[in-house]
């Protein structure tokens, strides 16, 4: 999947759940989990659009890790909606268990493969460092 792809499917998400959430809203058991569920999933998109424009490797890692966190987040939301009963077991709930899994998933292993990146820059960084003092 492109980066391009991604950021569609991270845009499909949030709009799907601020659908979502909108008749939420209104109801005194759900309003409060609405409000966090839509913070969390439409910061999936606010914050991977953040990371691509990162000025720096590090900066995008960081911003990965805020985006996994998200979609993690989202989805235990949601899951907590369906096992608390607030709401009814629809279509719409299980599409967006569905993708915030995915995407949880997509993100998960994008943030572990950028910390490794990173890593490895740090340690080359490090042995030019420490062979220009030994000359």
């Amino acid at each position: 999947m492109t980066p391009r792809e991604l950021k569609t499917r991270t845009e499909e998400f949030s709009k799907a759940i601020v659908a979502f959430c909108a008749p939420l809203l209104e109801g005194v058991r759900t309003r409060d989990i609405a409000r966090q569920l839509l913070r969390s999933g439409t910061a999936v998109d606010a914050n991977y659009g953040s990371a691509q424009r990162g000025r720096s490797h590090d900066e995008f890692t960081a911003r990965l890790g805020v985006v996994f966190d998200e979609s993690s987040e989202a989805k235990g939301w949601l899951d907590l909606m369906q096992r608390a009963a607030l709401i009814p077991e629809t279509d719409a709930l299980q599409s967006l268990q569905r993708e915030s899994d995915e995407l949880t998933r997509i993100f998960a292993v994008a943030y572990r493969t950028a910390r490794a990146k990173q890593a490895t820059k740090r340690a080359e960084k490090g042995k030019r460092r420490d062979s220009s003092i030994k000359q």
